[in-house]
């Protein structure tokens, strides 16, 4: 072979590796890269109760847990690589996350190991199946019969935004265009329950929460939803604000939901009725927690930290973490954990 050729021939493998080396692969079938930095980058989800267990999910299938209250975390393996927008635990060892996907992760072990339950690629024919068995003639069967099919038609590309189980065993799943699973056995089977949402424009789910004996969703828009029990549907509420909300949170005689432009919302009637709450910020509110006084603290955009009066009617104190965003903040025994674009970090509690 002449030099020209044998150039022109390595030329063409190293192309060949190159292209192999850049070949896509679905992040449903490539599992979680470890990385040391992975307590430094982004993180959207956190899960705590103020004990010792917290765990943080975050871009490309990072799951970060910690058995000391947030002084130390390790990363855990997880076997695809979709980004994770939120983390749920029923349990010292049973827990959820959820993202994007349409993905559904489980971890009996404390948050060590994770195994997947459900995706994208499964909820449309899922969906389809079961729609498929129920009779009737209501327009919200109707919706819902049509979004099962355009979920078999378009795969994979509608996220999961928040989890909830109210025990080990019955949970929720939510997400994008009214999209809701149920579960009675700890994930093992999945119902959709689009039909039991009174959710007609069918705007997208972003958090779900038991307040007190109740269990909210809110979402965007101002969509606040509240379960009723006996019909086992979610049912609309009256809301305060047309703009979305982010979270809630809340205790007995007391809930809260937040959003958009530091809008937040207090209730003592299980969502009735309303009181706007002067939080004194216009950036975003991201997320919540309860302390155990009985005071909660929110969570901005901006990187503030609001901490309600002994009465949550009232923002009594303001914390600066800098100016970077904070998407999550939880309890935990070692004080109040934080997260945002630049991974994990302990915050004192007020």
């Amino acid at each position: 072979m002449n030099a020209v050729l044998k150039v022109l021939a390595m030329s063409a493998g190293m192309w060949s590796c190159a292209s192999s080396a850049f070949a896509f692969t679905d992040p449903l079938d490539q599992p979680a890269m470890l990385s040391e930095r992975a307590s430094s980058s982004p993180l959207y989800g956190l899960s705590g109760d103020g004990s010792a267990l917290v765990v943080a999910v975050g871009p490309r299938g990072h799951i970060l847990y910690s058995e000391d209250g947030g002084k130390h975390f390790k990363q855990s393996e997880v076997p695809l690589s979709s980004d994770l927008v939120a983390v749920y635990f029923a349990s010292a060892t049973q827990g959820w996350a959820v993202g994007h996907d349409g993905v559904i992760l489980h971890s009996s072990d404390g948050g060590t190991s994770w195994e997947r339950q459900l995706d994208g690629r499964q909820i449309g024919d899922l969906a389809a199946r079961y729609y498929a068995t129920l009779q009737g003639n209501g327009e919200a069967l109707e919706r819902a019969k049509e979004y099962a099919q355009t979920l078999k038609d378009s795969g994979p590309v509608r996220p999961l935004l928040d989890v909830y189980f109210e025990d080990e065993k019955t949970g929720w799943a939510i997400g994008a265009y009214n999209l809701i699973l149920h579960t009675t056995d700890g994930g093992k089977q999945w119902t959709p329950w689009m039909e039991r949402v009174e959710n007609p424009d069918e705007y997208s789910l972003h958090a779900i929460r038991k307040v007190g004996n109740q269990v909210f969703i809110v979402g965007e828009l101002g969509l606040l939803l509240r379960l009723d029990r006996e019909q086992q549907r979610f049912v609309k509420l009256q809301s305060p604000y047309p703009g979305s909300f982010f979270g809630l949170t809340g205790r007995d005689g007391l809930l809260v939901v937040f959003g958009l432009r530091g809008n937040a919302f207090t209730s003592l009637d299980e969502g009735n009725s309303w009181k706007k709450l002067d939080t004194g910020v216009s950036d975003s509110i991201n997320s919540a927690t309860m302390l155990a006084d009985g005071r909660f603290v929110l969570a901005s955009a901006s990187g503030t930290l609001l901490v309600s009066g002994a009465d949550g009617d009232r923002i009594a104190n303001k914390m600066s973490e800098g100016r970077s965003p904070l998407y999550g903040v939880t309890t935990s025994s070692s004080g109040m954990v934080a997260i945002g674009p630049n991974g994990v970090h302990l915050v004192a509690q007020p």
